[in-house]
């Protein structure tokens, strides 16, 4: 019986690339409680995979 393992890594480091603050200061004549916020990132976050081949 032969059996390979493999792992696969994607941004390992998880370093964060956020997206642009939300610029909209003023909504209908109020402030904005979201000014200024980040809520989103650009790339995605810490992936990690796993596979196993058995081969009998």
């Amino acid at each position: 019986m032969v059996s390979l393992l493999r792992a696969e890594f994607f941004n390992v480091l998880n370093h964060a690339n956020f997206a642009s603050p939300n610029t909209t200061v003023f909504a209908n004549g109020a402030v904005s409680a979201s000014a200024g916020l980040i809520t989103s990132t650009v790339t995605t976050s810490r992936q990690i995979q796993f596979g196993l081949k058995l081969i009998f």
